[in-house]
């Protein structure tokens, strides 16, 4: 394993992206896996801890000319996360600070602090032992008797003109929305895709299906509108299934020209939450197939919800196509590739 980084390099590194060669060979060296692309509903991501650090990416640095970031894949897909923080943890070997290393007493810290921050409802103490114009180091000591060190890149607040200001000047440039083209309102009495109702069918037959999901009998020709308060969503959404929460998912009908079970499929979760499931229904059933419906796919990233069913694939290849290897990561990391601007059509969309 490559020797730790020490906190000069560490620093350097701030505020640069995933896609930084210099990150790369961070990532490289330590065997850490790339950051993923990162979303509005999920906007940092976390490293496990490798050689007594580990890295945090937020999707949104509040610095000019890095605010707000811009959408990959033409405006479509997800954000490149930057590099925000990196915490240091006991095992951390090197100097943090003059006469600090990470096995360092609260006393000992505490001398040396520059500012303290004290909550105790949640039994933590803060220790600014170096602050300067690019980044804060921090010792945080909880109750529990676990510490560890915060270096975090310097963020302007959110209503700091300046940053609004170039905020503004990037959205202008940035990439226009989506086209989407204008569809009739839907029939009530159109029949689901054949794939949909073969689902059905075999759902209400074999009690199997461990994911929060359940499909309607048709289209929810309203659900749009009513999640949107605009009467317009309901030309653009096709919502067929929904989970216990009253979140709901459908078609979002981007691509002219073709059928609805091409169009990619989407989650509007109940409690405000938009983003992409699959990028057509095809891909949809090999997703509920290994056991992920579409609120674990936007919500939790895939995270199973019980025992594969390959018996729902076979649906697909059956009346649609078959995909070989088509796993739960792919067809999550290509919906998202593809269809995260959804997050932006349906704010435009909002009326509430």
């Amino acid at each position: 394993m490559a020797v730790e980084p020490s906190l000069a390099q560490l620093t350097a590194l701030l505020g640069r992206t995933a896609d930084d060669p210099s990150i790369a060979d961070l990532h490289r060296a330590h065997g850490i896996e790339m950051p993923p692309s990162l979303t509005t509903w999920d906007p940092t991501w976390r490293s496990d801890e490798t050689g007594g650090f580990e890295l945090e990416y937020g999707a949104f640095v509040r610095l000019p000319g890095r605010y707000p970031p811009q959408r990959r894949n033409g405006g479509r897909g997800g954000y490149l996360g930057q590099l925000t923080s990196a915490y240091l943890t006991e095992n951390y070997a090197g100097p943090v600070a003059p006469g600090l290393t990470t096995r360092s007493t609260e006393d000992e810290v505490r001398a040396r602090a520059v500012e303290t921050e004290v909550d105790e409802r949640y039994g933590v103490r803060r220790y600014v032992v170096h602050r300067d114009e690019l980044s804060t180091l921090e010792a945080i000591f909880r109750d529990d008797g676990s510490h560890v060190y915060r270096l975090a890149l310097n963020e302007r607040a959110e209503d700091d003109p300046e940053l609004l200001a170039a905020a503004e000047q990037v959205r202008a440039a940035g990439p226009p929305a989506r086209a989407v083209p204008m569809w009739d309102l839907p029939d009530p009495d159109e029949p689901l895709p054949a794939a949909l109702r073969a689902l059905g069918d075999y759902l209400a037959a074999n009690d199997t299906l461990e994911v929060d999901f359940e499909l309607r009998d048709g289209w929810d020709v309203k659900g749009p509108s009513g999640w949107t308060n605009n009467p317009d969503a309901d030309r653009e959404f096709r919502i067929f299934g929904h989970d216990g929460t009253g979140s709901l998912a459908g078609f979002w009908l981007v691509h002219e020209g073709r059928p609805v079970e091409a169009q990619p499929v989407v989650l509007l979760e109940s409690e405000g939450t938009v983003g992409p499931v699959a990028t057509d229904l095809c891909d949809l059933l090999y997703l509920l197939s290994g056991a992920v419906g579409p609120t674990e796919a936007v919500m939790f990233d895939g995270l199973p919800a019980g025992e594969p069913d390959p018996r729902i694939a076979r649906i697909a290849e059956t009346h649609l196509e078959r995909r070989e290897g088509r796993t739960v990561e792919a067809v999550i990391a290509d919906a998202r590739h593809g269809y995260s601007d959804v997050e932006d059509r349906v704010a435009a969309l909002n009326r509430w």
